[in-house]
């Protein structure tokens, strides 16, 4: 329809409402709408959809209005406007459904942009009246906006600063300009009426609706867009009009700048940022734009109030405001045209040139403000360096490799610090290699180390935009600076040659002394039984040839004592014709330990200096004899390699015992006999040995048998603790109340000389390890005492915290952590608790003696803090937290609102307790931006969503317990890598899961996670993702065949199939193809009946549940891989009876039936040729096992659980093991009884 009409109506009303003879309320409501319809009528462009929609419902009322209103005038003024016809069009209109307003983007002319002020204008003066007449508004809507008279003075302000505007352009400006400034003006003008017009668009059309926060919020936002305006009219004024009486007055000077306004500039780079720039002449121009908005962003999001205040503040956000408004002109102008031609590609790039000098000169300002502070460094932990500088420089690869704009910027920065940090990570890696030292060189490797944490806070702070400009403008300079310092004194120290200190010997602690002192020597000897007797018999029987038999456990664990009861016992000295007992120790002189064997051996008392000489003395004295030598305490191959030619294999069998805690110096030395590893003392050994320490020759007073039972299990078996245990309670042995204290506080009570000892013997260990295994072990205080730490996530854990080194080419960082573990395992410094079929270890723990070595010495590192009371805010200003789960972290919370201290990286709670209905993280989570770590899953809490993390950019590991996860909105973690969520009801995942491409291994427990196919359409491939578990599909193929497209390197798999109710499918059609997956290496499927599933032939692992029968053995036939199959609810349709026939399972160790229906089981011994263990769960009809599992060589273990009730079941395992004891003379087989919990 024409505005025309609507222009002529709206004269027609001023007339007729002169008369009086009309209700004048009435006319003046028509006229306020036709007012409003009349701007969106004629400029209509950019106008959403759903806002046309509405626009048409407000046509079809105001033309009911304008029936009432003429409902009473004379047939001569209906005639004369033509009433009848405005009411046609404006019904046409209402009923409109086409595209009659959609119009694009338009540049309006000088005359257009007048006019439209104008109209404008008269709708601002509109909005108060039209406020003021909705009186059910403000009736419900006046707690919203709080203070409507303030409300009120802002549309009015912003109505009467868009008045002077028009005035100015019209009258001042658009004659008196050059073409290229005009055209500026007018996009800055044309982007704020826009603005102001959407405005009067929501207060004309949602006044009766529920959604008003855009309407409450937006009048401060339009104030800002006019500020822009008014800048690049001061601008003009000063420099091109300098004649005009404006510039003279007082109009554009120290204009005072409206309250928010650093916001509402953010607000509007965040707008711009986020506008589609695809149709711009070249991507440079595109991403010189974003630069400039990251940039400025920053400035606004981090307002340095402390640095500069006042008038200066002032001065430097009216250039921001002047900057963003030429980003805008740019944009608005290539949207607006939507051209690609030379000249304007020419205009873009000259102006973008503009920009970035008016961007150098802020920056050059800002700097100088900066210069003033001072910079001072924290302190940092310097555990694992090395580590540290090789997690530093990938991140620091990935970021000159990046593309996104903050990375841009810190760039040159970057380049600077990879290269003098990688320069100096060679130098101290070769100079670890020669184990040279130099305390001048130690001192430099420490500040290096400290200043790569530096500059990885600063580079961390300024992409989380926390405290940016303090990092970008004066700590990263400092940074750089320095490590150019240490990098010329290396270079100093290498080109002088200062003489290096060679050490081929680990130093000894400055615990203990150098010779060790050995508590159990001449004292009671409990335990080892057992192990004494399996010893003896490797020592006195087997190979003829010299064979080694190595003693491997942890510190304190008894292998001197084993050892020194073996070497004693009468069996031994009476089989062996010499004997010697030598200490090898950390540090050792090899002529020494020469010497003193050969003066055990010859019984001579007789010094040799020259070691060649004594070493053929040695070989030739056990030439023809027996012997038996005890290396007690080896730490290095070293130290066998310098023995081991004196020790002659004259095929007589003699011996060598070595004790070590290390076990690849097991592996190192042994012949012919396996590690013997020493198990711990039991309960009652522990007990007995504790007794007979404190109480001697007498006898434990009964009243004292259950505290000391308790006080000994506290010991874990280890000999060593037991004894200094005993030193405790010695002293007040006879009061109960003495050992309930020592029970609880076992190691805060010892003497000096317990003290040193224990402290000495978890020192030596820590010392002999690795740097790069060192934070590793340490970190394993940030579990709970005795807990069982899952190895998954153990060692995600240790890849967020960036604890690997240079990893090997084609080796998986999962596998070099895995490395470590068993590195620390062979150490004895870590225990396992549990390992899966295969051999791998599953869960893994630490002594207490370990634990808290690693608390006291994280605590002297400032490595972690393990808090056990209620947390406070001084406790986040440490690294690595961990804390037990308590309410009280919401009462500091609401006492600061600044982010907590910035070396904050990792933060996990330990403990368990009743669910949370609120969630008191949410106060807090977004002042802990550089976190890298969050583990929350010891606490169920409320609803949390992917959006509560917008501002944890950096997170790398998150663990999580929670009612529902919302992953809806624009919301990512961007470096995520490891996702555990236990959830308690279905979560929908969204687009934002799918960009997330660093994710390596998600976990969806208790309630798994589903998705449907539109979630594919945007996403891209995961090629990171290792494991995903949880996930729920309906039985459809179309999700899955997405699913095995964008994750191709998958290698561990768990899904489950939807049955959907009332859908007619024929599940026999459906077929499940995983083929291509070709890395996946375990499988758990939880789907229905008939379908088909096609398997790639490496899986080693397969979970198969649900299924029926024939489905099943089509799955697992050709599965030439596989080493461990769980068969669970299967469904036999046709027959009770599972025959295998000739299907072999070559490689086959564990196999486990749960909840099976059958009742008889056909299978030969060539079934399953490498069985080791068999586990029957719930299948209360099966009659039988096979006999011919008899005959399966390699069977250890039957376990049958839940099948107490079947008797004949039982039966046939007895049978089995029976005969295999019979025929082999052994009891090889394992039989097993367990009940099951439901």
């Amino acid at each position: 329809m024409a505005h025309n009409d609507i222009e002529d109506m709206l004269d027609h009303l001023r007339r007729i409402k002169s008369r009086g003879d009309l209700n004048v309320v009435k006319i003046e409501t028509l006229e306020m709408e036709l007012r409003f319809l009349r701007t969106f009528i004629k400029y209509p462009h950019a106008l959403l959809p759903d806002s046309l929609i509405e626009i048409r419902k407000k046509a079809k009322l105001i033309a009911e209005m304008v029936h009432s209103v003429f409902g009473g005038i004379s047939g001569e003024c209906k005639t004369s406007l033509n009433v009848e016809r405005l009411v046609s069009e404006l019904q046409e209109f209402g009923e409109d459904n086409g595209t009659s307003l959609i119009y694009i983007n338009v540049e309006l002319n000088d005359s257009f942009m007048l006019e439209y002020m104008d109209y404008l204008d008269q709708n601002l003066n509109d909005a108060p009246k039209y406020l003021v007449r909705s009186v059910a508004f403000f009736a419900e809507k006046i707690n919203i906006l709080q203070n409507t008279d303030r409300y009120l003075r802002q549309v009015k302000i912003i109505q009467n600063k868009i008045r002077f505007i028009r005035y100015l352009y019209g009258a001042e400006i658009k004659d008196y300009i050059d073409r290229e400034k005009l055209e500026g003006m007018q996009a800055r003008i044309q982007f704020m009426a826009d603005n102001v017009r959407q405005f009067c668009l929501a207060l004309w059309i949602k006044m009766d609706e529920d959604g008003t926060s855009d309407i409450e919020s937006k009048p401060p936002y339009l104030l800002c867009l006019v500020v822009i305006v008014e800048l690049e009219m001061k601008k003009i004024f000063l420099c091109e009009l300098k004649a005009s009486k404006f510039t003279q007055s007082r109009t554009f000077k120290d204009k005072k700048l409206p309250k928010g306004f650093s916001y509402q500039l953010h607000c509007l780079l965040v707008y711009l940022r986020d506008k589609k720039l695809d149709n711009f002449p070249t991507i440079v121009s595109a991403q010189n734009i974003d630069v400039a908005i990251v940039f400025l962003s920053v400035f606004l999001g981090d307002i340095p109030n402390h640095v500069i205040n006042g008038n200066r503040l002032s001065e430097v956000l009216e250039k921001v405001g002047v900057l963003a408004g030429d980003i805008l002109c740019i944009i608005q102008k290539q949207l607006l045209s939507g051209s690609t031609i030379k000249d304007d590609a020419g205009k873009i790039h000259l102006g973008m040139i503009q920009i970035f000098e008016k961007i150098e000169d802020l920056k050059a300002q800002l700097e100088r403000h900066y210069k003033s502070l001072k910079y001072r460094p924290s302190q940092f932990p310097t555990v694992g360096g090395l580590s540290f500088l090789d997690s530093l420089l990938r991140k620091l690869n990935e970021m000159l490799k990046a593309k996104t704009c903050l990375d841009f910027i810190l760039k040159p920065h970057i380049v600077i610090l990879e290269k003098e940090f990688s320069y100096l990570t060679s130098v101290f890696r070769d100079v670890a290699k020669v184990q040279h030292e130099h305390e001048i060189l130690k001192d430099l490797q420490r500040r290096t180390i400290n200043l790569a944490y530096e500059a990885e806070v600063a580079i961390d702070s300024i992409l989380a935009q926390c405290n940016a400009l303090w990092h970008l403008l004066c700590s990263l300079p400092t940074i750089i600076k320095e490590s150019k310092h240490i990098s010329a004194e290396v270079t100093r120290m290498w080109s002088e040659n200062l003489a290096l200190k060679s050490c081929s010997m680990v130093e000894p602690s400055k615990h203990m002394s150098t010779q060790p002192k050995n508590l159990m020597n001449g004292e009671e000897i409990v335990g080892f039984e057992n192990d004494t007797k399996k010893i003896i018999r490797y020592l006195t029987r087997g190979t003829n040839e010299l064979d080694v038999i190595p003693i491997v456990g942890m510190g304190g664990q008894g292998k001197t004592t084993c050892a020194r009861k073996l070497y004693n016992n009468d069996i031994i000295v009476y089989h062996f014709d010499v004997r010697a007992w030598c200490v090898i120790s950390q540090t050792y002189s090899r002529r020494e330990l020469l010497q003193e064997i050969f003066n055990q051996v010859t019984g001579s008392k007789d010094k040799v200096d020259e070691v060649g000489k004594l070493a053929d003395m040695l070989r030739k004295s056990l030439i023809g004899k027996r012997y038996l030598i005890v290396l007690d305490d080896m730490w290095d191959f070293m130290a066998w390699d310098d023995l081991r030619l004196c020790f002659p294999d004259v095929v007589n069998r003699s011996r060598i015992v070595v004790t070590t805690r290390l076990e690849k110096v097991g592996e190192h030395v042994k012949c012919h006999t396996d590690l013997y590893f020493l198990p711990f003392l039991t309960s009652e050994e522990s007990w007995e040995l504790l007794q007979k320490k404190v109480f001697q020759n007498e006898a434990c007073p009964p009243e004292l048998h259950d505290v000391s039972l308790d006080v000994a299990r506290r010991c874990k078996g280890l000999p060593l603790v037991v004894v200094l245990v005993a030193g405790i309670i010695k002293k007040k042995k006879m009061e109960r109340s003495w050992w309930n204290e020592v029970k609880k506080a076992l190691f805060s009570c010892l003497d000096r000389e317990s003290e040193d000892y224990s402290w000495a013997t978890m020192q030596l260990s820590y010392d002999n390890l690795p740097d790069y295994l060192r934070p590793c072990l340490l970190y394993m205080g940030m579990f709970p005492e005795d807990e069982r730490i899952p190895v998954s996530k153990l060692v995600s854990l240790w890849i967020a915290e960036g604890f690997l080194q240079n990893i090997e080419s084609g080796r998986l960082t999962e596998e070099t952590a895995e490395g470590y573990l068993m590195d620390l395992i062979s150490s004895n410094v870590v225990m396992v608790s549990s390992r899966r079929y295969n051999g791998k270890v599953k869960y893994c723990q630490v002594h207490d003696v370990v634990l808290h070595f690693c608390l006291e010495r994280s605590r002297e590192e400032k490595f972690m803090l393990v808090v056990r009371g209620n947390i406070q805010p001084s406790d986040l200003k440490e690294s690595r937290v961990s804390f037990s789960f308590s309410n009280e972290l919401s009462k500091f919370a609401s006492k600061t609102r600044k982010p907590f201290h910035q070396h904050l990286r990792s933060l996990i709670t330990t403990n368990g307790g009743e669910s949370l209905y609120w969630n008191p993280f949410n106060q807090v989570i977004n002042l802990m931006r550089l976190l890298k770590v969050l583990d929350l899953s010891s606490h169920k809490l409320a609803h949390l969503s992917l959006a509560m993390f917008e501002t944890i950019i950096h997170l790398k590991y998150v663990a999580l317990c929670t009612d529902k996860f919302d992953f809806h909105g624009k919301s990512y973690l961007p470096h995520l890598e490891t996702l555990i969520l236990k959830c308690y009801r279905r979560t929908q995942l969204s687009t934002s899961f799918w960009k997330m491409k660093k994710l390596r291994h998600v976990d969806f427990i208790k309630t798994g996670f589903c998705w449907e196919n539109q979630i594919f359409e945007e996403s891209s491939k995961m090629e990171n993702l290792r494991i995903l578990r949880g996930v729920e599909f309906r039985l459809n193929t179309d999700c899955l065949n997405v699913l095995v497209q964008r994750c191709p390197n998958l290698e561990e798999l768990e899904i489950f199939f939807l049955c959907e109710y009332g859908r007619n499918i024929d599940e026999e059609k459906i077929c499940l193809k995983l083929e291509s997956l070709t890395q996946l290496q375990s499988v758990r499927l939880f789907y229905p009946l008939s379908a088909v599933v096609h398997l790639p032939s490496n899986i080693k692992k397969l979970v198969l549940c649900g299924a029926s029968m024939e489905s099943t053995i089509f799955c697992i036939a050709g599965l030439p891989s596989l080493e461990y199959l769980q068969l669970r609810n299967l469904n036999v349709i046709e027959s009770e009876e599972w025959c295998l026939g000739d299907i072999t399972f070559h490689k086959l160790k564990l196999l486990k039936l749960s909840y099976f229906n059958i009742s008889r089981w056909e299978a030969s011994e060539e079934s399953f040729p490498e069985l080791e263990t068999l586990v029957i769960k719930v299948c209360y009809y099966l009659e039988e096992i096979p006999l011919s599992f008899a005959d399966i060589p390699t069977l250890k273990q039957i376990k049958l659980m839940g099948c107490t009730n079947n008797e004949s079941l039982l039966a046939s395992a007895l049978r089995i093991k029976n005969e295999v004891k019979e025929n082999e003379g052994c009891d090889r087989i394992d039989l097993i009884e367990a009940t099951v919990m439901y």
